[in-house]
């Protein structure tokens, strides 16, 4: 079974933001359609939709707040689905680096399980990945169009529409239109090349490419755009899915004998990186050696790739100081304050917790309150009443009240430099796109004005709040 998804966003930065259109196509293994989601909600008030996201979408201020569900209650639609169609591979357009996050963090800041995409026996996929590995396998089966720098682009509707697939750019950037067109390019990848097609979704699960790296051959690890010859070396320590392999077109006897802090430095090296991370639980393109030599540069030399995929294997030295290194990778990052930021810092939410987010969301709002002040997760208390200012505050107390609204307003308005999108900022923002829009762009003018009037009708209505 596949999921193939696509969600339009108030803005990129996942901590941030939330989906405001969701759109799932459950399928059988042939890719015939058994079922079809398409949902809208409406603007959580804590958040400012980035003014670039509406222009982008095409979402007019009076959708955000017109929709027919609450965030809330549209992402736990999401959540059952997901459950109720499980075991199933997920797949969108971009979705492990984008919306994956996007919907990770929304789960996690509404008291739903925040890794619901993996799960019950589901896998993760990208669609973006497998068509950039046919891109660089198989060149001849798929049309990559240029963009008007003269580069590849792979955005999901010029792809399409190179392919003989219909996706208008007045269609692209609905969720529903991009998720129909994701299946489509989909279908077509599976019948032009079934086999590179078939080895990324076994990549899917974290476990082959696990092995793939821990089996000390050389590997072809691909890139955005370029394929190149890896060893692995060893995973971190402390994230068992990040592994470090090592790039064979680089000569080891310039790495081997560092020491463990030289070593993590050449990790974030601007220059070309000996070391390369690898997130086996995203799906990388990762092949056996014989499947992929073929698009290696001419000069390829696979005995001399042996010979130094054996001798870093051989050298134990720089294994453990490797693994030293990725040990302290982000020893001296400080701690967000901010809960929304620590999805990953802050620790997996407990069983006992999880159980206890179910039950508050099967309660009635006036049981919430004491079923979230039993979570031993502070995380999930904050967020929990949130959600209560946000869809029941008249289930608050007047000081409850009072304090939301105070926090709110301080959140939506402060001149602060903060992370995220402000009133203040995104109406900077505006100006900022009036200025690089052309003038002949009739329609984008217009719907700038409503967005900024709709921003500066909030700003007033939270000054004269105060």
């Amino acid at each position: 079974m596949f999921v193939i998804y696509d969600l339009e966003t108030t803005g990129l930065e996942p901590q941030w933001n939330v989906p405001l259109q969701a759109a799932f196509l459950h399928t059988d293994e042939n890719l015939a359609c058994l079922g079809e989601l398409s949902l809208r909600c409406r603007l959580p008030a804590h958040i400012v939709p980035s003014p670039g996201a509406l222009m982008t979408t095409g979402i007019r201020p009076e959708q955000l707040e017109q929709a027919p569900l609450s965030s809330t209650e549209m992402l736990c639609v999401i959540a059952k689905a997901l459950e109720s169609w499980a075991p199933a591979t997920i797949i969108g357009y971009n979705t492990i680096r984008y919306d994956e996050e996007i919907l990770r963090h929304a789960f996690f800041t509404h008291l739903l399980p925040p890794y619901g995409t993996q799960l019950n026996g589901h896998r993760r996929a990208d669609l973006l990945t497998m068509v950039r590995a046919v891109a660089m396998l198989q060149p001849n089966v798929i049309s990559i169009p240029l963009n008007t720098m003269g580069k590849p682009s792979f955005k999901l509707g010029e792809v399409c529409r190179a392919n003989g697939i219909a996706l208008s750019e007045d269609a692209a950037h609905d969720a529903l239109a991009d998720a129909k067109a994701t299946l489509a390019l989909f279908r077509h990848l599976r019948e032009v090349a079934p086999i590179t097609v078939a080895t990324l979704l076994s990549l899917a699960d974290k476990a082959v490419a696990n092995r793939r790296l821990a089996g000390g051959e050389v590997l072809v690890l691909g890139g955005s755009s370029r394929l190149a010859p890896v060893v692995g070396v060893t995973p971190n320590p402390n994230v068992a899915t990040s592994w470090a392999a090592a790039d064979l077109t680089i000569d080891p006897a310039s790495y081997l004998d560092l020491a463990a802090d030289e070593i993590g430095k050449l990790i974030f090296s601007s220059g070309p990186r000996p070391i390369r991370m690898i997130k086996t639980n995203a799906q990388p393109i990762l092949l056996a050696y014989e499947q992929g030599c073929h698009a290696l540069p001419p000069d390829r030399d696979s005995p001399l790739y042996r010979e130094r995929a054996a001798r870093i294997r051989d050298h134990a030295g720089f294994r453990a100081n490797l693994a030293a290194a990725l040990a302290n990778r982000f020893a001296d990052r400080e701690p967000s304050p901010h809960h929304e930021a620590t999805l990953y810092s802050g620790g997996f939410i407990s069983n006992d917790d999880a159980r206890a987010c179910a039950r508050w969301h099967g309660s009635s709002w006036a049981d919430r309150a004491s079923i979230a002040a039993g979570f031993s997760d502070e995380r999930l208390k904050a967020f929990a009443n949130r959600l209560t200012l946000l869809e029941a505050p008249q289930s608050l107390s007047p000081a409850a009240w009072r304090k939301g609204q105070t926090w709110l307003r301080d959140r939506l308005t402060t001149e602060a430099d903060v992370q995220w999108l402000t009133l203040p900022k995104a109406l900077g923002e505006v100006t900022t796109l009036r200025q690089a829009l052309p003038p002949e762009d009739i329609g984008g003018h217009v719907h700038l004005d409503g967005i900024e009037r709709w921003l500066s009708a909030r700003s007033e209505f939270f000054r004269f709040a105060a």
